[in-house]
């Protein structure tokens, strides 16, 4: 019959420490940090259960200091295997990481505000010109107009009571270059 030994412990590097000694199985690599209970047999501390706070079988501890060579080179097999996986992982989420936040080596043609809402007054106001229209102060061959709210992406809305109201409904400042 398994005795639980009542407390909490925490797996480690080394194991798990008991009654001053260090326990150790191929399960642990890995799992350092991890709450565990101890469970073991009166008379046989050579060897020790360790299970989950729910109290789930977890694996089978030996005493570090009496392991056999077959189980040391289990752990090291262990250790060795999920250090390679660990490399793979690491080199994936690099070449993810270089994929993603690459460089923009080419410039790329400034469009239009909005390519769609200048597309939408062009087919609205197919002469390029209405009574709200306001000549651009700068120059270079912009015209600023007065626009739909909805037709407006949210960042380009400004503040709320600031818009125009023409007709009952709320309009954005739009500006649009012409081609």
């Amino acid at each position: 019959m398994l005795e639980d030994d009542g407390r909490v412990r925490k797996l480690g590097s080394h194991g798990v420490r008991w009654r001053g000694r260090d326990y150790l199985g191929a399960w642990m690599a890995g799992q350092a940090g991890r709450h565990v209970r101890i469970r073991h047999m009166s008379h046989h501390g050579h060897e020790i259960g360790v299970c989950d706070l729910a109290g789930r079988h977890l694996g089978s501890a030996h005493l570090a200091d009496a392991a056999t060579p077959e189980q040391l080179d289990e752990l090291r097999r262990t250790r060795t295997v999920r250090a390679r996986r660990l490399r793979e992982e690491a080199k994936k989420a690099e070449a993810l990481r270089r994929r993603r936040f690459a460089p923009a080596t080419t410039h790329t043609r400034a469009d239009p505000v909005f390519q769609a809402a200048s597309d939408m007054l062009s087919a609205f106001y197919p002469s390029g010109t209405h009574e709200d229209a306001v000549p651009n102060p700068a120059g270079s061959g912009q015209t600023t107009r007065w626009c739909p709210a909805e037709w407006c992406n949210s960042d380009l809305r400004i503040a709320p009571g600031q818009g125009a109201d023409r007709g009952g409904r709320t309009q954005t400042l739009l500006t649009v270059f012409q081609q």
